[in-house]
């Protein structure tokens, strides 16, 4: 809770006052808010209190023309995995869930944030993108 929901929470409002009207700000998820898994509990509920958040925030900063966005990450291909203890049976068991059946990539998380805070998407504000090869809907 101390990283995931205070970390993000008090970092967004001390930087809400400096930022410039029509900036972008996209706060990084995880899939975990939405698809649930044993042992997880405090993890889901954190990053479901940080996209609450994103919705609050969207609405107080739209008179400024600032979006506010949420990226929810899935399974990536990430050093983090092998961190956590995932061998190769956790893998196959991971892709399993997954309808497109890999894991992500790093880039193709940066390329969706790199469109939210760009000009093309000055219309989108207050929304959650799930990142998960499909997870979510395959549970």
């Amino acid at each position: 809770m101390n990283v995931n929901l205070k970390g993000a929470y008090f970092t967004l409002s001390r930087f809400m006052p400096l930022l410039n009207d029509g900036s972008s700000i996209v706060l990084l998820s995880s899939s975990s808010a939405t698809v649930h898994g044993p042992m997880t509990s405090i993890y889901s509920a954190s990053k479901a209190a940080l996209n609450s958040i994103v919705k609050s925030a969207a609405i107080e900063l739209a008179p400024r023309k600032i979006t506010v966005n949420a990226v929810s990450p899935g399974p990536v291909a990430t050093e983090i995995l092998a961190k956590i203890g995932v061998d190769e049976k956790m893998e196959q068991h991971i892709l399993a869930g997954l309808p497109l059946n890999r894991l992500g990539k790093s880039e193709e998380v940066a390329r969706l944030i790199a469109y939210l805070t760009s000009g093309d998407a000055t219309f989108i504000t207050g929304a959650e993108f799930l990142v998960d090869g499909g997870h979510a809907i395959n549970i």
